[in-house]
């Protein structure tokens, strides 16, 4: 009996202890259940601060790249009005081409900028390099991949939209470039090239927009130059043998001549004719004397280096200036064109008096023998005409008058 109050004893003692501790635990419960709600909410707020600052960090990451389209529109605006200046002011194709590239450049983020012109005798758009040389290995047929699609339709032409993207064909050993959209440079509905621009770096949208406008101002641009340079050609080449004429001739000497003062250096001047010319005319017609007129040309300018100047000085009559050259180097440059003329199979040259087509002429320098080209001019014509008297088909060297050459008769 004892026992079994001992025992109830200790499980009414037991059930106390638990429910003291229960109470304990809900008292400490009470305590610590602000504290977990307010750990939640710091970290709550942690979680918000921290996508708070990594959106700001976005903004201001947005903002500065706004800044920076914004700056490089501002500058290409504020430029067009300078670069359309200089864009038609010059006729040299080189600066025109070096200058569009650059300008591509400045105003899209783009690691690739390429320039195409559109040859239209082959029907081909040629790449140009970055200095403004035409590159006759890398084409493009019109409709062959973005650049040649962009020059067929006349539009601008964008990767993956309504395109298969480049497949045009490659130089040798080229790796294939990588274009992400293509403009067509035309004028007056006359397909002049192409611009293409590769992918492009945190795009903004308005890239097609600018690339459009880059390619309008070229093609007034590429338009002036081939426009007036043909016009500039014209007033400066002779029409029927492609050489200068006269007064292109006239007006190069007075650039060589202030080189000549200014530098001490001679100028020598090849003048010759071709012999016989009126009785190749009258025996073969005009239309072959034309014919050995063109033909002959081509040959002497293709013999005299590209710093001289070869001219049609009228008629049958040739001038050839030869900066830095004395007389002396003048005269053998002189003899080998006579010979190479000479040699030539020219048509009819049987039926002339010397039995070939021949020339004669004179050489002189300044300032050795003339105070100005004219006088030289008229050394080298008094030697062509001696030479003639001689018997043709040979060239003298002008020689200054001493009285060490007067013998007198015994």
């Amino acid at each position: 009996m004892e026992n079994m109050q001992s025992i109830a004893k200790i499980l009414i003692f037991m059930a106390a202890t638990v429910g003291v501790i229960s109470v304990v635990i809900y008292i400490i419960g009470l305590f610590r259940q602000p504290e977990q709600e307010e750990k939640k909410e710091d970290m709550g707020m942690l979680r918000e601060v921290s996508l708070r600052d990594q959106r700001i960090r976005e903004l201001q990451s947005e903002v500065q790249r706004l800044n920076e389209l914004n700056s490089r529109y501002l500058v290409f605006m504020l430029n067009i009005p300078t670069v359309v200046m200089h864009l038609n002011s010059t006729l040299d194709f080189d600066e025109i081409a070096s200058t569009i590239i650059r300008l591509v450049r400045d105003i899209i983020a783009t690691d690739t900028v390429e320039l195409y012109i559109f040859d239209k005798e082959a029907e081909l758009l040629k790449r140009v390099s970055p200095d403004g040389k035409v590159e006759e290995n890398i084409t493009y047929a019109l409709g062959e991949g973005l650049i040649g699609r962009a020059g067929q339709h006349r539009m601008l032409r964008i990767r993956g939209r309504g395109d298969e993207g480049y497949s045009g064909k490659k130089g040798k050993d080229q790796a294939e470039p990588n274009i992400y959209m293509a403009a067509p440079i035309h004028f007056s509905n006359r397909l002049l090239g192409v611009i293409g621009a590769g992918e492009i770096r945190n795009p903004s949208g308005n890239e097609g927009s600018l690339l459009k406008m880059i390619a309008d101002i070229a093609g007034v641009a590429l338009f002036n130059q081939k426009f007036l340079s043909g016009a500039k050609k014209k007033a400066e080449v002779d029409p029927l043998t492609g050489l200068y004429n006269r007064r292109y001739f006239f007006h190069m000497v007075q650039k060589f001549v202030e080189k000549s003062i200014l530098e001490d250096t001679p100028i020598s001047i090849f003048l010759f004719d071709i012999d016989n010319f009126k009785h190749y005319n009258d025996t073969n017609g005009h239309a072959e004397g034309d014919k050995l007129l063109k033909e002959l040309s081509e040959l002497v300018a293709k013999f005299t280096r590209k710093t001289s100047v070869v001219a049609r000085y009228g008629g049958e009559e040739f001038i050839v200036m030869l900066p830095e050259i004395s007389k002396e180097e003048a005269f053998v440059y002189a003899e080998r064109v006579r010979e190479m003329i000479a040699s030539h199979p020219f048509a009819h040259r049987e039926k002339q008096p010397l039995g070939i087509v021949s020339i004669s002429g004179g050489v002189a320098s300044f300032p050795a023998d003339g105070r100005s080209i004219h006088e030289v001019i008229q050394l080298a014509d008094a030697a062509l005409y001696q030479a003639k008297r001689d018997g043709r088909n040979r060239v003298i060297m002008h020689k200054p008058f001493m009285f060490s050459d007067v013998t007198s008769e015994d």
